[in-house]
């Protein structure tokens, strides 16, 4: 349910104890561009002060900032690594949500909902919102617990409720309401409810020719250059671009020097002389091995597995060894393994080894990166004194380049995601070289080589697409047309679907296929035209042509199985919740969209980040 959705986004700025969250700090940066940012100011929206403006209602980049750290807890808190990505995932997340709620906010004010104290109580008693019944305090076993959470409600102990009273009646109640009110428009019928049953329920059996590409003759599918021209001209508008900048670079790649394999190698080493001397293999193991399957507790037991189950370097060690044997460190992608092969035998014919081990990872050291940091500071140094161009000849290295970046760009070609790289190309003069920009992978030190003023792209950078769209509009033409033909000629000859197969053995087509609706059809797939057609056909009828995702297809309908009303009745108020949810999900996103299109938005994150 889309505010629903908002809601449960909301539950992250209520100030209630019982909720526990620790909420990332995480600092914007300044904003790009400095003082010059008031120079591009547009309706006076001061992006020192807003970073979006929607509808006129200012919001301030502290709130953002807040709920950007909220997902980036959330993600910290499901064990994934906040690198570039993550971050501009949140802050895409924390835009969309913020658009929602400020939006779904307005239109309550607009159409003047509100809340009275007896319906916030009574959705506090009987219908909590999610972030309380997912809170582990009122839950048993991992479910809400109704008993708990009441006792809770009916007996505070001080004003803890308070800011949920608020968050319900200034929030909570209002959006349910305004979704009540959109869930009005929802119509479903009988006949919707039998439809849905009868797709997931009932076998159509068909027979059918199904017209694709490979029924196209070239000549007929290829744009020529001059049709592909003329859309471009007819067209252009769409290809319209703001100021471009393009960058060129070096880059230092954040891996394990020499150095750190020999050093991990050396500890490899002590641990299984360690072993060897009779040290616990599983208590060693539990100290030292990072695989993320031991995680400190399992002695480093990887079970009994076969042939096949391991990466090669570590299965040729194991099924080379002997019952008890420790096995010297061996080298391979993961790391260095200190393998103890504990047992052995045969099942069903297949040799399997029963084996814990010690995984040590080769990472960069501390030494590593300040050394390669060291020399991108020195290039850096250099390419600012004597230009970008002369320090890439004197330091012997490489140059990447990324051609025609926009401002709202986020990764770099070759580098992946380093936003920084485009704040430089945008907040600097052709031929200005950049301090060190770094993200997870590289150290890097970037120049600015051009900027290309608002325009449109070019003939030739957009001509594989508009071929690729004529091209498929002009197959959709040709099967339509091929398929139409066909059609006459069965009609004409009087002969039935079967026949026209069984005398073209190069045909694309199924005979007697019974399927269930949403399965979709052999080659045909699953298509809406398909499915309504059989939906009101009857048994004996040809269909078509009828549009698939590549071509037409025609059809004949054999037979349809029997309608079972006794399962009808079974699953009848379940589908009635499926469909109603499928289209108050639907509805709501476009109403949504709707606001969006009408909105007056001002987006100022490009000053931000």
């Amino acid at each position: 349910m889309g505010l629903m959705t908002s809601m449960r986004e909301k539950m992250h700025v209520v100030l209630w104890a019982l909720l526990a969250m620790f909420i990332l700090s995480m600092t914007i940066g300044g904003l790009v561009g400095g003082a010059n940012v008031l120079d591009i100011l547009a309706g006076n929206v001061d992006p020192r002060t807003t970073i979006a403006q929607i509808n006129g209602e200012d919001i301030s980049p502290d709130y953002f900032n807040q709920l950007v750290s909220q997902q980036l807890e959330q993600a910290r808190s499901n064990g994934q690594k906040l690198n570039d990505f993550q971050i501009r995932r949140a802050r895409d997340t924390a835009w969309d949500n913020m658009l929602q709620d400020v939006l779904v906010s307005q239109e309550v004010k607009r159409l003047n909902i509100s809340a009275s104290d007896e319906e916030v109580m009574y959705h506090l008693e009987n219908n909590p919102p999610p972030f309380l019944q997912q809170n582990p305090s009122f839950q048993t076993d991992g479910v809400f617990d109704w008993d708990k959470y009441r006792t809770a409600l009916a007996s505070p102990q001080g004003d803890e409720w308070l800011p949920i009273e608020a968050f319900m009646k200034n929030t909570y109640v209002p959006n349910f309401k305004l979704q009540k009110l959109l869930d009005e428009s929802i119509i479903i019928t009988e006949r919707n409810i039998k439809n849905e049953f009868i797709k997931r329920n009932v076998n159509y059996t068909i027979s059918g020719i199904h017209i694709t590409s490979g029924n196209v003759p070239v000549e007929e599918s290829e744009p020529s250059d001059s049709e592909i021209r003329e859309e471009y001209n007819k067209s252009k508008s769409d290809f319209k671009h703001d100021e471009l900048r393009s960058v060129s670079y070096v880059s230092w790649i954040k891996e394990p020097a020499k150095n750190d394999s020999v050093s991990v190698q050396k500890l490899a080493t002590a641990i299984y002389e360690r072993a060897k001397e009779g040290e616990e293999f599983a208590t060693l193991a539990n100290e030292y091995s990072v695989d993320p399957g031991n995680q400190g507790t399992k002695g480093g037991d990887l079970g009994w597995f076969g042939k096949g189950q391991m990466v090669k370097e570590f299965e040729k060690a194991a099924f080379t060894a002997k019952k008890g044997e420790i096995i010297e460190p061996v080298k391979s992608n993961f790391g260095y393994h200190i393998i103890y092969v504990r047992d052995k035998k045969i099942e069903d014919g297949e040799e399997k080894v029963l084996a814990s081990h010690i995984l040590l990872k080769i990472e960069i050291s501390s030494t590593t990166l300040s050394n390669l940091k060291r020399d991108a500071t020195l290039f850096s140094y250099d390419a600012q004194d004597n230009g970008f161009s002369s320090a890439v000849s004197e330091h012997n290295l490489d140059i990447g380049n990324h051609k025609k970046m926009n401002e709202e760009g986020f990764s770099i070609k070759g580098l992946g995601g380093l936003r920084a790289g485009v704040r430089f190309a945008f907040n600097n003069k052709v031929g200005d070289v950049s301090d060190i920009l770094e993200n997870d992978q590289y150290f890097s030190v970037f120049t600015l080589d051009t900027i290309i003023a608002p325009g449109f792209k070019s003939y030739e950078e957009v001509q594989a697409q508009i071929k690729s769209t004529l091209k498929k509009t002009k197959v959709m033409a040709a099967t339509l047309d091929e398929a139409n033909k066909l059609l006459l000629t069965i009609s004409g000859k009087d002969i039935k679907l079967d026949d026209a197969i069984d005398e073209d053995s190069e045909l694309d087509a199924i005979k007697n296929e019974s399927k269930q609706l949403v399965q979709g059809f052999t080659s045909i797939g699953r298509s809406n035209y398909v499915t309504g057609a059989l939906l009101a056909a009857k048994p004996g009828e040809i269909l078509g042509p009828l549009e698939t995702g590549r071509g037409h297809a025609i059809i004949e309908l054999k037979e349809i199985s029997v309608f079972d009303s006794t399962e009808y009745g079974v699953q009848k108020e379940s589908l009635r919740k499926t469909i109603f949810n499928q289209k108050q999900n639907q509805f709501f996103q476009a109403w949504l969209d709707d606001l969006k299109e009408d909105a007056e938005i001002v987006d100022n994150r490009k000053f931000y980040f």
